[in-house]
């Protein structure tokens, strides 16, 4: 009965963790799911903040799940083939013309000139190695098992640092994107508009964490709660809690990150972990849940071919010479 209970508890952590994501989202807020659950009030979520403090030795891979410290986004050659690859998405979707391609042709020319012109600004590509180079020693000192504390704890109040020469940054490149963008899909017609429909870029790579995040949480949730596919929904959380675990390990030398309270080695993520691997060890579907209903005929077809195949100890006789033993005992 406990161990159920557990499951139930473990379930709605999860699925009410992932629905408050959904619901925070502008998409979320006017959905169905609004009207049956209070959404919380603030931004949407996002992942970015919580990946950018990352800490431990698995940080610099956290990081760059979303790029969320914008080293990709400074890049002149990936920002160039980025906009090359929007320029055949808008042309493809709306059907351009040879005119009307040749056009989009002269604003993406346009677009990297003015490109390499702000980079080439001295002001400009100073900011951007100043900004990079407080990155790379910040990494250098976390990464160096035998930095002092006091080094390490420079090393994180320089990335802080860092992080308003980054909004600065981005702010600018950002913009280019967005009108750049907006200047292509002006040059559709309205039955062009019309027939390819809104152009939606394709989402980043920090996005589909948000997704997977979001929906992950509250699919593994449900599944939990009510007893479907248990094993795997067990598994699959505690696959998110050991990411959540490595993202920010509550280990000596490392900064406590966002958490509750005070932890050293074990914190709640670990002990949800371990939890979620006792259900996945266990057939607890199968006792309470949709599982049963879905798997339990097969175990309990099993069961009645092991029952017929054993003896009837009522009709059961012992041999002869078993007897004779018994006599002449």
């Amino acid at each position: 009965m406990f161990l159920v209970l557990l499951r139930i508890a473990i379930g709605w952590h999860f699925l009410y963790e992932g629905t408050q994501k959904i619901l925070s989202t502008p998409w979320g807020k006017t959905s169905i799911l609004a009207k049956i659950l209070p959404g919380p009030e603030g931004p949407p979520f996002t992942s970015e903040g919580y990946l950018r403090a990352s800490s431990g030795p698995f940080a610099p891979k956290f990081r760059e799940l979303g790029d969320t410290e914008s080293r990709q986004k400074l890049d002149p050659d990936k920002q160039k083939a980025g906009w090359t690859l929007e320029l055949e998405r808008v042309v493809t979707q709306y059907g351009f013309d040879a005119d009307q391609k040749k056009k989009a042709e002269e604003i993406l020319a346009k677009r990297k000139k003015d490109t390499d012109e702000w980079y080439l600004l001295a002001d400009n590509r100073d900011k951007i190695g100043k900004y990079l180079n407080e990155l790379d020693k910040a990494d250098k000192v976390e990464s160096n098992p035998r930095a002092m504390s006091y080094e390490k704890e420079n090393a994180r109040v320089d990335r802080r640092a860092a992080e308003a020469d980054r909004r600065e940054l981005v702010k600018e490149v950002d913009s280019w994107t967005n009108t750049y963008r907006d200047d292509l899909i002006k040059l559709a017609t309205p039955e062009q508009l019309k027939k390819g429909g809104e152009y939606s870029p394709p989402k980043t790579q920090l996005q589909v964490v948000d997704l997977l995040t979001m929906w992950g949480l509250s699919a593994i949730g449900l599944c939990l709660i009510l007893g479907l596919f248990t094993p795997v929904a067990a598994l699959g959380g505690a696959t998110y809690l050991l990411g959540f675990y490595l993202s920010m390990p509550p280990w000596p030398g490392l900064p406590e990150g966002i958490t509750e309270g005070h932890y050293l080695y074990v914190n709640k993520n670990l002990i949800e972990l371990l939890a979620c691997l006792v259900l996945a060890s266990t057939p607890n579907g199968l006792w309470i849940g949709c599982d049963a209903f879905l798997f339990g005929r097969f175990g309990r077809a099993r069961r009645a071919a092991e029952v017929e195949a054993e003896p009837d100890p009522r009709t059961e006789r012992p041999a002869p010479q078993d007897r004779r033993k018994f006599k002449n005992r």
